[in-house]
């Protein structure tokens, strides 16, 4: 999360990537299913969340409901969603080589 603050999400894949193949193999899970989930929670909180969320203001005003209300209602709903992933890339086993 810390990498997402200069504004970009792009910033931190290749470190989630470098990370995920060094801690890959210690944990026994498979490399390329943690970098990806790494790589989409750095994009989330980073700046690649501004194309995403930026929609809200449309939606918002289309519905005719006040912006914070709206990212109120949904910061749980992606926030699980990303703990979801979180908890099915770290039980599902290794693909078979």
């Amino acid at each position: 999360m810390l990498i997402g603050l200069d504004g970009s999400g792009w910033a931190g894949l290749p470190l989630t990537g470098g990370i995920a193949a060094a801690l890959a193999p210690q944990a026994g899970m498979d490399t390329a299913t943690l970098a990806a989930l790494a790589q989409n929670a750095a994009t989330w909180t980073g700046g690649g969340t501004r194309v995403i969320w930026s929609s809200l203001i449309v939606v918002a005003g289309f519905c005719r409901v006040p912006v914070g209300d709206l990212v109120r209602r949904l910061a749980i709903p992606v926030v699980s969603g990303l703990l979801v992933a979180a908890v099915a890339t770290s039980t599902s086993p290794p693909p078979s080589p």
